[in-house]
C-alpha cells in the first residue's frame, strides 16, 4: 500500500502558490513513478485505489480512498466522486469515488479517482494545516471543530470542463472554509490538469503515437518546439487519407484502450499537448 511522497512551491499555509501546468505534468510523472514501471501506460483503478498515504511539502497524513459505495453530496445526491477533511479524524483525507455499473464505466470511474487524488494532493495539506489553526477571533469554536473540507465532482462534465470564476463551481465555496470562488476555479484546473497528466502522461502518449499512427492512416509531423518549457521536436497529427475524421476517430479509441480510458479523454490529452490542431479534430 503506497504512501506517496511529492513536494511543489507553496505558501506558508502549504497551499500551492502560482504552480503551471507543467509543473503539474511533472508531478504526475513522479506519482507514477511511485506507482508504475516506466513502460506502463494504463495505471490500473486498483493500483489508485492502494495507495494509503501521501507526504506532501513536509504535512504527513493518511488517505482512504473508497471506490465500493455510490457516494452522495450534502443534499443527498448521487455524485461521482468526493474529496473530504474532517478535522475530527485529525491526519487523515478521504477520497470517495462511486464505483462501476450502469451509471458509471471503469473509465469513467479511473478519471474520477485520478481527479479526486489530485485534490489530497494539491488541497488537503492547506486544509490539514488550516484546520490545525483551530477556530479564527470570531468562530464558534463548537461550530468550527464540526466544520469539513470537502470538494464535489457531481458529474462528467464536471472533469471535462471548469466553469468561469463567475458563474460558480460545481464545488461549494461554503463547503471550504477561507477559500474564494476563485481558490476553488483554481483547484479544480489543477486537479483536471494531474488527472490527465497521470493518466495519459505526454511522454507516454507521445511513443504511443509514434507506434500507433501508421496503422491508422494518421500522418505525423514535425517541427521544433515553440515551448521553452519543452525543448526539442514537437507532434501534431493528420488523417488525410478518404476516411480522414473516421481514422483519427479510429486512432483515438486505439490509444484509450491502451490508457484505459475512453476516446474523449484522449482527444483532451491530444489537444493539451499540441498534438492536435483544429482541422484534425474529430466530428
Amino acid at each position: 500500500m503506497p504512501v506517496l511522497t511529492l513536494g511543489y512551491r507553496h505558501c506558508d499555509r502549504k497551499r500551492p502558490l502560482f504552480i503551471k501546468n507543467s509543473e503539474i505534468e511533472g508531478i504526475a510523472v513522479l506519482v507514477r513513478q511511485q506507482l508504475v514501471d516506466a513502460a506502463t501506460d494504463a495505471i490500473p483503478l486498483a493500483v489508485l485505489s492502494d495507495i494509503s498515504g501521501l507526504k506532501i511539502n513536509g504535512v504527513v497524513f493518511d488517505l482512504f480512498v473508497g471506490t465500493g459505495d455510490v457516494v452522495h453530496d450534502e443534499d443527498g445526491n448521487p455524485v461521482l466522486g468526493i474529496c473530504e477533511y474532517d478535522p475530527g479524524v485529525p491526519d487523515t483525507a478521504m477520497v470517495s469515488v462511486s464505483p462501476v455499473g450502469e451509471h458509471a464505466s471503469e473509465e469513467l470511474v479511473l478519471s474520477t479517482l485520478g481527479h479526486e487524488i489530485g485534490h489530497a494532493i494539491f488541497d488537503a495539506p492547506g486544509w490539514i494545516v488550516d484546520a490545525s489553526k483551530g477556530p479564527g477571533l470570531f468562530d464558534d469554536p463548537s461550530d468550527a471543530a464540526r466544520r469539513a473540507y470537502r470538494t464535489t465532482t457531481r458529474d462528467v462534465e464536471h472533469l471535462a470542463k471548469v466553469p468561469a470564476v463567475n458563474e460558480g463551481s460545481a464545488t461549494s465555496a461554503a463547503s471550504i472554509p477561507g477559500h474564494t470562488p476563485k481558490d476553488l476555479y483554481f483547484a479544480e484546473l489543477r486537479a483536471n490538469e494531474f488527472m490527465g497528466s497521470l493518466l495519459v502522461p505526454r511522454q507516454r502518449l507521445n511513443l504511443a503515437v509514434e507506434e500507433l499512427a501508421p496503422k491508422h492512416g494518421v500522418t505525423i509531423h514535425r517541427s521544433p518546439s515553440l515551448d521553452p518549457e519543452l525543448p526539442g521536436q514537437s507532434l501534431h497529427l493528420t488523417a488525410d487519407g478518404d476516411l480522414g475524421f473516421f481514422d483519427m476517430e479510429c486512432f483515438q479509441r486505439a490509444l484509450a484502450t491502451r490508457f484505459g480510458v475512453n476516446r474523449r479523454f484522449i482527444e483532451v490529452r491530444m489537444e493539451r499537448y499540441g498534438l492536435l490542431r483544429p482541422e484534425a479534430k474529430t466530428r
